[in-house]
């Protein structure tokens, strides 16, 4: 989904607990099993802390350093580009998980920008955001749902 600030996957269902989901998401070291679009990511989780990872924008792995904002276990957590005040595109990448019961939950990746860049990166680059963020989910979805099952 795509507007003019913003790009996010499509909601998925995960038939696997939140916690599951959760455990997942924060295991950095397994991103090179699971994620397509993120296959590899390395850095502590600790607001604060650097995140360095490699992602798959269309064109190949390109490297790429975000700070995590945000922990909420196990419902969301946030990293960002580091936001000099004077930057032409700041950007903030949630990934929200919402228990539906006991047993599965809906999870959706949202990246929101600001900046005055932000036209001409939406045009460049959010379609493609949009198909990464999608195979992460149905990777997610697919990892979560194994992990389980048991």
């Amino acid at each position: 989904m795509i507007n003019d600030s913003s790009v996010a996957s499509e909601p998925i269902v995960i038939n696997a607990p939140a916690e599951v989901v959760w455990s997942v998401i924060v295991d950095f070291a397994a991103y090179p099993l699971w994620n397509r679009f993120c296959p590899q990511i390395e850095g502590e989780l600790k607001v604060g802390a650097p995140l360095a990872m490699k992602v798959d924008l269309g064109n190949g792995l390109q490297d790429q350093v975000e700070y995590i904002t945000a922990i909420e276990a196990p419902r969301r957590i946030v990293w960002s580009m580091e936001n000099k005040p004077d930057d032409p595109i700041h950007a903030d990448r949630s990934q929200i998980i919402t228990p539906i019961d006991e047993k599965s939950c809906r999870y959706v990746s949202m990246d929101e920008f600001a900046g005055p860049m932000v036209p001409s990166m939406m045009e460049a680059l959010a379609e493609e955001v949009e198909r990464g963020f999608n195979r992460c989910a149905e990777d997610l979805k697919a990892r979560a749902e194994a992990l389980y099952r048991g």
